[in-house]
């Protein structure tokens, strides 16, 4: 008799299956390294950023921020306030929080990573208030929030507000997918960015000359009213007053040929000044101060140049000293 061994097809399957296994596994470790040294690499490039907009978040997440002054508020507040001016009148610490091209959801959300993160609470907040304020953020320049969604505080404000993933938390170098500009930026751009100059205290000047053409184009300027972000500023403004952290809303100057096109300039005055009288603070609007009326002092419509802004903050310090807030900040 001859005997002939039938090869048992199940062994080879299963011998191929673990090899094919064995091979997807070594894959996608070796993968999970490459992506994990890179995101470290982005990320550790992002931390020393001290350009528009990381200084400040890495300000924030490296608890660099001890101030008693602390300014919010969209672009308007940060080329507009300039803290070395507010420290030398008020003898005070001060720093701009202000967030660029985003409205009170934003610029709150901010403000809540920034105490989580235990900076030192303030003493007194100037919040710049303006046509933008009360709108739903559009998402402008999202990539800043990128380097620090590992964070899993700030993730959970984001995922709402801006539709993160928990992918762009939890795995490596997922949330620079489809980022390449700012993944270009990161790698190959100094510390300072497209900027010449790093942020003085979270305050950026510029010294650009006067641009009309964007007021040029616009036929009416409307101010933002969303329930919901009102709801959301009341609640923020109530927080405060637990807190013991005084409030002070303002409106800074705006170019006045582009007030005479806004949409019920009053209307927009009367909504801040009615939500400053709800919570007794005060409601300090500059939007027909002398500097309104003069280009010489703005490099478009709706903000001021550095020469402008020193001006503004000196004004507006000066103010405040008259009110008494140099006490309030002076105190233990």
């Amino acid at each position: 008799f001859v005997f002939i061994q039938i090869p048992n097809h199940s062994s080879i399957s299963n011998s191929n299956m673990k090899q094919f296994l064995r091979k997807i596994l070594i894959f996608t470790l070796i993968l999970f390294i490459l992506a994990t040294a890179f995101d470290i690499l982005l990320t550790s490039k992002a931390f020393r950023k001290r350009s528009s907009p990381l200084a400040t978040w890495n300000d924030i997440f490296q608890k660099n921020i001890d101030a008693d002054l602390l300014i919010m508020g969209s672009s308007r507040a940060y080329v507009q306030f300039n803290p070395a001016v507010f420290d030398t009148i008020l003898h005070t610490n001060s720093y701009n929080l202000g967030i660029n091209g985003r409205s009170a959801d934003s610029q709150i959300l901010k403000y809540k990573v920034f105490r989580h993160q235990g900076n030192k609470k303030p003493k007194l907040i100037l919040y710049e208030v303006s046509h933008t304020t009360m709108q739903v953020s559009n998402g402008y320049e999202q990539f800043q929030f990128l380097p620090y969604l590992h964070n899993l505080y700030l993730w959970k404000l984001c995922s709402k507000q801006e539709g993160f993933s928990f992918a762009d938390c939890v795995l490596p170098s997922w949330r620079f997918l489809g980022q390449q500009e700012f993944v270009k930026e990161l790698l190959f751009a100094s510390e300072n960015g497209a900027y010449d100059t790093p942020l003085y205290k979270g305050f950026r000047g510029n010294n650009k000359k006067w641009d009309g053409s964007g007021l040029r184009q616009q036929e009416t300027i409307s101010y933002g009213k969303d329930t919901a972000i009102i709801c959301q500023f009341r609640d923020f403004l109530g927080e405060c007053r637990r807190d013991s952290i005084q409030v002070v809303l303002v409106t800074s100057p705006f170019y006045i040929e582009g007030t005479q096109k806004m949409k019920d300039p009053s209307g927009m005055h009367n909504m801040f000044a009615d939500l400053a009288a709800d919570f007794d603070i005060p409601y300090l609007d500059y939007t027909y101060y002398e500097l309104s009326y003069d280009t010489t002092y703005f490099y478009n419509t709706m903000h001021l140049n550095t020469i402008g802004a020193d001006l503004f903050s000196k004004k507006l310090a000066q103010d405040l000293d008259s009110l008494g807030y140099a006490g309030v900040l002076s105190q233990e």
